[in-house]
């Protein structure tokens, strides 16, 4: 589910997509970056310290690690910020770690290559086993699928470690955002009875659920914004994720309960954010078409039809005699059950078996044996975009009803991950080829599933015929020289984040007869080939990642995976890069002095006092500055490593969220302190060079504090 991205999400959504292992994202998807200058240089020690090895047309490369997370961008449904969904975009954890602790230098372990692609079912068999091990990961659920049989349904490892029960074919796992897809089925089969539209608007429906839509009457939300991700709404919040009680809550109580998310940031349909809620207010309108409860309207016209007989959103008896434990990444302790309030969204259990059948709808379009669930015509309908501005230009990487594309060189899978606490799935078709696969783990280790992902999809697609290559066309004189320049990302999942995001995720686009090329932040240069005239992909995949969209309101805008960016000066971008790196150096020195005069102080008699004292007040400045960075980085950790995505904790009061807001606001107020001492001392005899730097680390405080102030990060408070 993303964040992301589950976190971006995702991250991770963020997120982020060409590559064969991708991770959700809170939250959760593509760790971007680096350039010549201080900023950028951290950028790629990051990128250096967090990425993992991947093996991609027999070439080993650098991935851009993590959230958000799907292949890699896990959906998370835990937000990091990330689900994000947002392919090319900046993940929110490496956005912090870049901007704020540029003095970062560690590293992490990664995970192992898998080797050479397994062609039969015991090699790929023996190969699960060895990345479960390497990562710790107790148990997985797998099935592959053709579209007249299942090919191979398999439990490996175990479903309680303490118990020692092994993991079957009908033991259940948690699906996270996977589950969104059954609103989607659910909304297209009361369409095909003529009961609804997906061109309806929300208040048609549901007038009491509400929402806010500032272009309401030019740009109504409808209901296929939900669907394809382009409503505009923000995430939901951390507190969101954290409730848990087991008493089941109605759809209705669930929505009336929070709506801060639900306010449109642009207009309905221009530009595509995952929210990790919006097909939950979908399931609202389902409700009062069909006259069921949603999870009843899915068990008797989604799971029945399908034979996907253990399938279901309650935590019954039943289910916790058949459902796996799920663990931390350590592989031993164990998270407890995560009531999601907002089932439709991510509360769907179900086993390897079922999955085999869910897989072979997608594959018979609409069908499982003589069973029709949906038609053909709607089973394309999920598969394509249609709101995005971009759905009009040809083959582009965009979001469809609650399924996406997910690139392995020339060949397109579609499908959908997901990501909760502990659990992480992802299923995955070829539509042309007839073939598919489903892997749930009990386990969040991120760097799991994308390492299991890939070996699936390089299982299945050994022997096939590659599709034919788009022809490359030539790039027009006047394209060029029209797109070419600086784009700021404006498409966030999560608004508190975005202070962060739209720094670093900016990309610089250059053009020569034959290419484009794209810089993310002065770094990670990538090459692209035009397939039409506004679009463009990688030299050896068949879909388009790059989109030049038409003009919008005088604006210059572009797409990239699902992100969306709009043109920038020059001068904006450069002004904005120094300035950060100069307060970054501003506040460092602060830091990397204080020994020296403390040492000063302690050993030299003849060292005045009030030097001291304004000194301690920058260095104060400089220590909570960097303390509220770091903090942040920390609750990241797990998705900057592509271990795990954060937990629910984020969204309570403890002492890691309260040290985040107390530091968010001391630091500002220290910074304040240390001017107003500057101000009483100025004639006070001291060396110059020691007075100035001192005010400068106050007033660059202050800087800092405005901006983070601007943009909600003052008084941060996660479980809000």
């Amino acid at each position: 589910m993303n964040m992301s991205q589950e976190l971006k999400s995702q991250w991770l959504p963020t997120a982020q997509a060409r590559y064969a292992r991708r991770t959700p994202s809170p939250l959760l998807d593509a760790i971007y970056s680096p350039t010549t200058n201080t900023c950028g240089a951290v950028m790629l020690l990051v990128k250096i310290c967090f990425s993992a090895p991947y093996k991609r047309q027999n070439v080993t490369c650098w991935r851009r690690g993590c959230l958000n997370l799907e292949y890699l961008k896990i959906e998370c449904i835990v937000a990091d910020g990330h689900h994000c969904v947002a392919y090319g975009g900046m993940n929110l954890a490496v956005c912090i770690v870049c901007f704020m602790v540029p003095f970062l230098a560690f590293s992490f372990p990664v995970a192992a290559e898998t080797g050479a692609s397994p062609r039969t079912i015991p090699q790929l068999q023996a190969a699960i086993e060895k990345v479960l091990t390497e990562t710790r990961t107790p148990g997985v659920g797998i099935a592959i699928v053709s579209s007249n049989q299942a090919e191979w349904v398999a439990g490996i490892g175990k479903a309680d470690v303490a118990a020692n029960q092994s993991v079957t074919t009908n033991t259940l796992f948690r699906l996270g955002s996977i589950s969104k897809a059954f609103a989607a089925i659910a909304a297209l089969q009361l369409q095909e009875g003529g009961k609804l539209k997906l061109s309806d608007t929300l208040k048609q429906w549901v007038p009491d659920v509400t929402f806010t839509n500032p272009w309401e009457a030019a740009y109504p939300l409808r209901l296929v914004h939900l669907l394809e991700q382009t409503s505009g709404f923000d995430d939901m919040h951390f507190r969101e994720y954290a409730r848990n009680d087991p008493t089941p809550v109605s759809l209705k109580d669930a929505l009336a309960d929070n709506v801060a998310w639900r306010v449109c940031r642009w207009p309905p349909g221009t530009r595509m954010s995952y929210c990790n809620a919006a097909p939950a207010v979908l399931a609202a309108v389902i409700e009062k078409a069909s006259g069921e409860r949603f999870e009843d309207y899915v068990e008797e016209h989604i799971f029945k039809p399908l034979h996907m007989d253990s399938a279901g959103y309650f935590y019954t008896p039943a289910v916790q005699k058949q459902l796996t434990r799920l663990y931390h990444p350590d592989g031993v302790t164990p998270y407890p059950y995560w009531h999601f309030w907002l089932r439709p969204s991510a509360a769907v259990n179900a086993s390897a078996t079922d999955m085999a059948n869910y897989l072979r709808l997608y594959l018979q379009r609409g069908s499982l044996v003589a069973t029709q669930v949906l038609q053909s015509a709607s089973i394309e309908r999920m598969e394509t975009t249609e709101t995005m501005p971009s759905a009009g230009l040809g083959r582009m990487y965009n979001y469809g009803f609650c399924n996406y594309p997910i690139p392995e060189g020339p060949f397109v899978f579609r499908g959908h991950n997901g990501a909760v606490m502990g659990g992480l799935a992802q299923m995955a078709y070829l539509p042309e080829q007839g073939r598919g696969y489903a892997v749930m783990l009990n386990s969040g280790r991120l760097d799991a599933l994308s390492l299991l992902g890939g070996l699936l999809r390089r299982y299945m697609t050994n022997n096939l015929v590659a599709p034919a290559l788009p022809t490359v066309v030539p790039v027009q004189p006047d394209q060029r020289q029209h797109y070419q320049g600086y784009y700021q990302f404006i498409s966030p999942t999560g608004r508190w984040a975005y202070g962060f995001e739209r720094l670093l995720s900016v990309k610089n686009l250059t053009f020569d007869e034959t290419r484009l090329s794209t810089r993310t932040s002065g770094f990670l240069r990538e090459l692209w080939v035009p397939m039409s005239a506004r679009l463009f992909r990688h030299e050896n995949e068949t879909i388009a990642m790059v989109a030049l969209l038409p003009d919008s309101d005088g604006e210059t805008l572009i797409q990239c995976g699902f992100d969306t960016y709009k043109k920038v000066s020059a001068l904006r971008v450069w002004s904005q890069l120094i300035g950060g790196g100069l307060i970054s150096v501003v506040m460092l020195s602060s830091v990397v002095l204080a020994p020296v005069w403390i040492g000063r102080k302690l050993f030299s008699k003849s060292y005045k006092t009030r030097p001291v004292l304004l000194r301690a007040w920058a260095a104060a400045t400089a220590v909570l500055l960097v303390a509220f960075n770091v903090l942040l980085v920390w609750v990241f950790r797990g998705v900057l490593t592509s271990r795990n995505i954060p937990d629910a904790s984020l969204g309570t009061i403890n002492p890691l969220t309260v040290s985040i807001m107390l530091t968010s606001l001391t630091f500002p107020l220290v910074a304040i302190l240390c001017l107003w001492v500057a101000w009483r001392e100025r004639n006070t005899p001291m060396k110059r060079h020691v007075y100035w730097q001192s005010v400068v680390v106050g007033l660059a405080g202050l800087a800092v504090a405005a901006y983070y102030a601007f943009w909600g990060l003052l008084g941060l408070r996660l479980w809000a």
